[in-house]
């Protein structure tokens, strides 16, 4: 295009802004005030969060290489955690061994463990039952070691004060990392 001609064309479209802001503010002026509304509480302003850092321009702008995770397991690699052993008690040792060994309890058994004899396990190690009544399902949780390689885990069911457990044959059918692992008994009489 011609230097002129693009001159010309943004001459008018200066000229032709201006105008068309002058006019504006001339409608804006011209308007009557209206009452000013009844001041409304400022809400508490939280602060804002801290934007990422921004790349110096001495610096590259390639991303950081990701940190590779370092396993929490001690055990391994390739190995499997199991479930090896399931066994019912009324109490547990110092170190989460099955104390009291039965399969039998009373409806006013104070607690009923579940201790799991474990291998392989980790912190991350998902370990899960579900529990029937009568071939109805009750319930079921999910939990997990509190450290690795431990040996023994222990699912409790406790008596509050003034309950007693419903009389019965109960099933603890247990997982572990999603797979289903071993079943177990018991009968409360």
């Amino acid at each position: 295009m011609n230097k002129k001609l693009t001159g010309i064309i943004v001459t008018v479209i200066v000229v032709a802004g201006a105008i068309f802001f002058a006019t504006r503010s001339s409608r804006v002026s011209n308007v009557s005030p209206s009452p000013a509304p009844a001041p409304t509480p400022i809400p508490s302003l939280q602060p804002l969060p801290t934007p990422p850092p921004q790349p110096s321009p001495k610096t590259s702008t390639k991303p950081a290489p990701k940190k590779q995770l370092k396993p929490t397991a001690k055990s391994k690699p390739g190995t499997v955690a199991t479930i090896t052993n399931v066994v019912l008690s009324k109490d547990v040792t110092a170190i989460g061994a099955a104390l009291n060994l039965t399969s039998t309890f009373s409806p006013t058994s104070p607690a009923i463990y579940a201790v799991l004899s474990l291998k392989n396990a980790v912190q991350r190690t998902e370990l899960a039952y579900t529990r029937d009544y009568e071939g109805k399902y009750v319930d079921s949780k999910v939990s997990h070691p509190t450290r690795d390689g431990v040996n023994y885990f222990h699912f409790k069911w406790e008596l509050k004060p003034g309950q007693t457990r419903k009389k019965g044959n109960y099933s603890l059918t247990f997982y572990i990392n999603g797979k289903r692992a071993q079943t177990v008994r018991y009968a409360v009489q």
